[in-house]
């Protein structure tokens, strides 16, 4: 059998991986010289309270080759094979520190492992979906071809995009990129943002939260076509994501039911990989149609 692991960005749930069977390898945190595994030495509680309170401003790094090899030997070791899908190169080594960790198992066996490695396009819950749709598969009886194919065929399909309360803590963090032509005129103003392909694409601002929550619905109705047109007209899966904001995921989730025919519909805390750029109180949708 296949199975899938992925990294910590993914956001995935302690439920959904234990459904699915998805391996996990923990990104790191930095404050300064304090480096944390996410989700191991730093929960995202604990997370949110030193992002708000540190003078300094966290970093993220991928995980060291070990922290793979800890999680593939002992799949290995049952014989399954195995699918690691990883945070896109363009921004983050992780990818890099997974080609490093195979090239050292293998020679640690003396053999070609059983092992696709994927530089992913997405991050958070795209990447989840992914992860979740490679595991059915799996869990089907696909082939290692056959699982990365269900995964790679959601690249045309899915859609991420995040409502931020301020474009402060994507200026810190180095991540602004176009979004940059925005600051010094964003007083009360809310941005919205597609990630996609390793590129934070600004798309519109919007005046209040509550402007804010309405322009997500419209664009989950009608994806932005930044990264060309979404393919799929069916039943929708979405994840609704959010930083410590409960009660706005919440109130999405019950617009969304309301509104939509769901497939699947899953919510998850953005943790620190994500967390860093976006702040506290942001809100996020990934999400495909069939």
């Amino acid at each position: 059998m296949v199975r899938i692991v992925t990294d910590s960005g993914a956001h995935l749930s302690n439920e959904v991986r234990a459904k699915y069977k998805i391996g996990t390898v923990p990104l790191q945190v930095l404050f300064g010289t304090r480096a944390y595994r996410d989700e191991i030495d730093l929960s995202n509680e604990q997370f949110f309270h030193m992002l708000t309170h540190e003078k300094v401003h966290p970093t993220t790094s991928a995980p060291a080759p070990q922290d793979f090899i800890n999680v593939w030997d002992p799949i290995l070791k049952d014989r399954e094979e195995i699918v690691s899908l990883s945070i896109p190169s363009g921004l983050s080594a992780t990818y890099s520190s997974a080609v490093n960790a195979k090239a050292q198992l293998e020679q640690e066996y003396g053999e070609e492992l059983p092992i696709t490695l994927i530089d992913g396009k997405w991050l958070s819950m795209a990447q989840g979906f992914q992860c979740i749709e490679g595991s059915r598969a799996a869990q089907a009886g696909g082939s290692r071809e056959e699982v990365v194919k269900a995964m790679t065929a959601l690249d045309q399909k899915l859609t991420l995009i995040f409502l931020l309360d301020t474009l402060e803590y994507l200026k810190r963090g180095g991540r602004i990129g176009k979004a940059q032509a925005w600051l010094g005129t964003m007083f009360n103003v809310k941005p919205i943002l597609e990630i996609a392909h390793a590129r934070v694409e600004p798309l519109e601002r919007v005046r209040s939260r509550k402007a804010g929550l309405a322009r997500l619905l419209e664009l989950l109705q009608t994806p932005p076509t930044t990264n060309g047109p979404r393919l799929g007209d069916g039943p929708l899966h979405v994840a609704i994501l959010h930083a410590r904001a409960p009660e706005a995921a919440q109130q999405l989730e019950n617009e969304i039911r309301a509104r939509f025919n769901i497939a699947e519909l899953v919510k998850a805390e953005i943790g620190p990989t994500i967390a860093v750029h976006t702040g506290p109180d942001a809100l996020g949708l990934a999400f495909y149609r069939e």
